[in-house]
């Protein structure tokens, strides 16, 4: 009979760990932050469901400013979030930005220096959301023009009259359009130069009134009218390519979230890979008709994200 009970007793005492850490098992949880735009609502949904998919309990904090996301990373009350490389580069760190880095060298200096602050910056999504030029392809076809400076060798030839739209705040900057027309050796007439409020040189090139417009590099109004967005082969405007960056801290609890991440990042053009204009043209226009879903399909975020993780296999039904 004794026996039996030490055997009892021995049996209860080795199944205490097993119960025990049965129970105080945590859960896998992380935050997610995004900002106020149509392109931040989607990349945040994308890495909270991904991350959810993966088995995460996941919270996703929206809308934020990119002050508040920032110091909210910093305060680690969000795990991880996706910000552009000219942001971190100018806004996080404080620099200068000096015409002519390109996308790698801006992206491997950000993610060197922010390793110090505590964040890893994650594989890039080459989409360069920075100021460009853009025209109706019929334009762009009919002058053989592919980069800036094409554009700037034709008003420096002064053989046509080539009418530009850009923002007014941007045309008396001096890092703004004064000094692109210094970097790139042009200069636009007053009289072929029309300015307006944010979003008017878009409406300008809808409505035919100037032949090169001021726009952002994934506006939604690109991939709806099928505009020709012209290469800054000289690099003026900072690089501001997407990339998802974590608190090392959180890398080091979650050391899997790094291939899950990258592996949404390689289903972009070039993902994982170093950018070259190519790539990077090619990854704007996959941005531009991300948000076009929103902007001009009126879809909502979640769900046009939903559905390209599904296309590209990264989640089930």
């Amino acid at each position: 009979m004794r026996k039996f009970v030490f055997l009892c007793l021995a049996l209860i005492i080795g199944l205490v760990p097993i119960i025990t850490a049965g129970c105080t098992s945590e859960a896998k949880s992380i935050t997610v932050g995004s900002k106020n735009f149509t392109e931040e609502y989607i990349i945040g949904e994308l890495m909270a469901q991904l991350l959810e998919a993966e088995g995460f309990e996941v919270e996703l904090v929206s809308d934020l400013s990119t002050e508040t996301l920032r110091n909210s990373m910093k305060a680690g009350d969000i795990d991880i979030c996706a910000d552009y490389t000219g942001t971190g580069w100018m806004s996080h760190l404080a620099h200068e930005y000096t015409p002519g880095v390109d996308n790698n060298e801006i992206y491997q200096m950000v993610k060197e220096e922010e390793a110090v602050n505590g964040f890893t910056w994650l594989d890039p999504i080459w989409n360069n959301n920075t100021y460009v030029l853009v025209s109706w392809p019929d334009f762009v076809a009919e002058n053989g023009l592919t980069t800036i400076s094409d554009l700037a060798a034709m008003y420096k030839s002064g053989t046509k009259e080539v009418t530009m739209f850009v923002g007014f705040e941007f045309s008396t900057r001096p890092d703004g359009f004064p000094a692109l027309e210094e970097f790139y050796d042009f200069s636009v007439p007053e009289d072929s130069l029309k300015t307006g409020a944010p979003g008017a040189s878009l409406l300008g090139l809808e409505n035919m009134e100037c032949d090169v417009a001021m726009a952002f590099g994934t506006d939604a109004v690109i991939s709806k009218n099928s505009w020709y967005v012209y290469q800054d082969d000289m690099a003026f405007w900072p690089p501001y390519d997407l990339v998802p960056y974590i608190s090392t801290e959180t890398l080091e609890k979650y050391p899997e979230i790094e291939d899950i991440i990258n592996k949404l990042v390689a289903t972009f053009p070039g993902g994982g890979e170093d950018a070259t204009p190519a790539l990077v043209a090619e990854g704007q226009k996959v941005w531009q008709a991300l948000n076009s879903q929103v902007d001009n399909d009126k879809m909502e975020p979640d769900e046009v994200a939903r559905q390209y993780l599904l296309d590209k296999g990264l989640i089930s039904e």
